[in-house]
Order: structure tokens, then C-alpha cells, then sequence
């Protein structure tokens, strides 16, 4: 014997609406749109912005925005204050103008020197690239290092 089954008009719209919401809530639980890093918007430039710090490196703040397709990675000593930022589209990568002396950066496209037994600590490491600092004294190298395929 069947037995018919009745459902309330707020059921049904009370599941419509979430069925409707998850693609939203997604969303605004991963910003970064699954990749497992959040980025900002905004804030690039600050000594403490509005961002999770990325870094891989307990010396140093990293943290990641993103605007119209420019990918910017900023970094902070301790102290808050701004050290380099890299900026990235798809694969091409260039530094700002940014802190108050300018940093030596070595990019894929444009390789410097390394000092002499320099000590090599990675700060940041992501999917497509990592940003090391080799260093010897006062002498240092901030580098991007393409992510190294299969990883």
C-alpha cells in the first residue's frame, strides 16, 4: 500500500534556497577559488594588511593579492616592513617598486648572481613557484624559483 507524502511549502523553498546558496557559501569559503591560498584584494603595500601570512618562513610575512589577473606577493620583515613584492601573470614575473631600499631579486627571466656560501631559507612556496632568500651577511638574493613539475 503506498502512502503519500506531503511536504510543506517551506521545505520545499527552504531547500530550494540553500540549493541555490551552496555555490555562494563555496565561494566565500575559498576565495582563491580552491587552490588553497587566500588572497586579498586589497592592502598591498601595508606593513600589516588585512591578509593571512603565507610564509614558510617563521622570519618573514608573506601574503598574497590578487587583482584583474595580476598576482602580487608581498614581503615583510617582522618588523612590518616592506621588503619586496613580486608581481606575476601566468608564469612572467617582475618586481614593484617597493620598501624603503631596493632588494636584489633574481627571476626566471632574469637570473643573478647568488653571494658566495650563501645560506639558502625558502619564505614562501606555492603551487606554480617558491621565493627563496639566499643569504651571507649583509649581502642577499631574494629569488623565484618555478615550482619543479609533478609538485
Amino acid at each position: 500500500m503506498e502512502m503519500p507524502v506531503k511536504f510543506s511549502r517551506f521545505s520545499i523553498i527552504t531547500c530550494g534556497a540553500l540549493l541555490l546558496a551552496a555555490p555562494a557559501l563555496a565561494f566565500a569559503c575559498c576565495p582563491s577559488g580552491g587552490q588553497g591560498v587566500s588572497v586579498a584584494r586589497t592592502g598591498l603595500g601595508e606593513s600589516q594588511p588585512a591578509a593571512l601570512d603565507l610564509s614558510a618562513d617563521p622570519a618573514w610575512q608573506v601574503y598574497a593579492f590578487e587583482r584583474e589577473g595580476v598576482s602580487y606577493y608581498q614581503v615583510n620583515d617582522l618588523a612590518g616592513e616592506v621588503k619586496v613584492i613580486i608581481a606575476s601573470i601566468e608564469g612572467t614575473f617582475w618586481t614593484l617598486p617597493a620598501g624603503k631600499r631596493e632588494e636584489r631579486v633574481s627571476l626566471p627571466s632574469k637570473s643573478l648572481v647568488l653571494p658566495k656560501s650563501a645560506r639558502r631559507s625558502v619564505v614562501y612556496r606555492g603551487a606554480g613557484f617558491s621565493l627563496v632568500l639566499y643569504a651571507s651577511g649583509a649581502d642577499a638574493v631574494w629569488s623565484v624559483e618555478p615550482a619543479a613539475s609533478g609538485q
